[in-house]
Order: structure tokens, then C-alpha cells, then sequence
């Protein structure tokens, strides 16, 4: 909290050159994320045998409209099936329906009533998808292995290095249409210093979303959060 000096308000951290990024994320962008999640979970539970795309994404977006989210930065995603194996704008959700084995993905991207905006992805097995299941279990654990490492201001290109050694390692192989796994975020704006790939040598200091999208053995997952790269620490927001 900033701290009254004369009846000034001062900095609540001493300066040192350097980012001038606060320590912890704006608590507008924790509330965005915490609606993202809770929306991409909604669309997780929607993800039965029979739903289509536009069944699950009618799940998300009511549960944005609950929370007084008007409008999002880019639409969307919903992919079962065949289409999991793409997350990108030009393909919207379709009239495509989850069978009995299946896999949905849900990729959420709201713009909160102050301006903040957030971004989680989700994905839900249906059925006895061993495939699926174990892409996501081991996704979701190197996602963690690397997150739990990250330092503020690595160059986005380490970070991408990193974690694409280490899901080449367990058989995965990055299925993002621009081979990246992930982009910067701010109020306002995305992809501002580009995307974390493997030319990107900015360094990473405020808000990112971190979403390798990757296949193995014909299953297609994607796991997302957005984290807080602040002056000590790299948080999970």
C-alpha cells in the first residue's frame, strides 16, 4: 500500500534501476482472471457426450454475462474432436458434438467492466480417453515444473526454450499456429511484446499468459493461466 510522507503518497519499495513493475498483480486483474477461470470451468462442465462447440460456448458465456462481462478481446475457443487440434480466431465453435471418447477445449478471453483482460484455457476428457488424460496429466505437470522456476524478467525466448525441450522430452509436439506458447497481456491490449517464442528475446516483466498447446499420441491439450512476472517474484495470478 503506498505510505503517506508529509502528505505525499510515496512508492511502497524502495527504487533500484530497473522495471518499474509492482510486486503483485492489479486486483482488477485478479478478478478478470478468477471470472476467465470460472468461465472456462463452466464450458469444462458443459463438455458432455452430445454438446456441441456452440452448446459449450452458450455455458461460458453465460456465466460472463452472470459476472458483468459485456465483451471479450478475442473470441471464444471451443474445440472437440478433430477441431482441439486448432485454437486460433478465424475458427469459431461449431455445430461439431463430443462423442463418447472425446476432449473438449475451452479458451476464454473476457474483458471485465474496468478494462482489465484475462485469458484461461481448460480442457475436459470425456469418456475413457487414456490418450487424452495422459497428455493432459503430463502437460499440465512440466507447465507446473517450469512455471514453479520462472524468474521475473527472462527473456521470452528462455522461457519458450525451456519448455519446449521439456515437452519434446515427453513426446509432445506444439501444435500453436505461430510456435509460440503464449504472449504478453496487459489492460487494454495483447501481444504488445509479442509472443514467447523462440525469437522474442524480450524480457518478461508484468502480465503473460503462458499456454503451450501441444499433441501426443493423437490427443490434442492446451493448458493456460496468466501469471504476474513482478520486481521479486513470477505469481500465478
Amino acid at each position: 500500500m503506498p505510505k503517506l510522507s508529509d502528505g505525499s503518497i510515496v512508492p511502497p519499495w524502495t527504487y533500484r534501476p530497473g522495471p518499474d513493475v509492482s510486486p503483485a498483480p492489479p486486483i482488477g486483474l485478479v478478478a478478470a482472471q478468477e471470472i476467465a477461470r470460472h468461465a472456462a470451468q463452466a464450458g469444462c462442465a458443459a463438455a458432455v457426450v452430445g454438446a456441441t462447440e456452440i452448446d459449450i460456448l452458450h455455458a461460458v458465456s453465460r456465466v460472463l454475462d452472470a459476472q458483468g462481462v459485456k465483451d471479450v478481446w478475442t473470441i471464444t475457443n471451443v474445440g472437440v474432436g478433430a477441431n482441439a487440434h486448432t485454437c486460433f480466431p478465424t475458427q469459431g465453435p461449431s455445430d461439431l458434438a463430443l462423442t463418447e471418447t472425446d476432449l473438449a477445449m475451452i479458451d476464454v478471453h473476457p474483458i471485465t467492466a474496468d478494462g482489465f483482460w484475462s485469458d484461461c484455457t481448460r480442457c475436459a476428457v470425456v469418456g475413457n480417453n487414456k490418450a487424452a488424460q495422459s497428455a493432459l496429466d503430463d502437460l499440465t505437470a512440466i507447465y507446473r515444473e517450469v512455471m514453479s522456476v520462472a524468474r521475473p524478467g527472462v527473456p521470452a525466448c528462455e522461457l519458450f526454450g525451456t519448455m519446449n525441450s521439456k515437452m519434446v522430452s515427453e513426446g509432445f509436439v506444439l501444435l500453436d499456429t505461430l510456435a509460440n506458447i503464449g504472449h504478453s497481456l496487459s489492460a487494454g491490449s495483447a501481444y504488445l511484446n509479442e509472443f514467447i517464442d523462440a525469437n522474442n528475446a524480450t524480457p518478461m516483466w508484468g502480465a503473460w499468459a503462458v499456454e503451450p498447446f501441444a499433441a501426443r499420441d493423437g490427443a490434442a491439450v492446451k493448458v493456460e493461466d496468466l501469471f504476474w512476472f513482478g520486481r521479486e517474484d513470477c505469481i500465478l495470478i
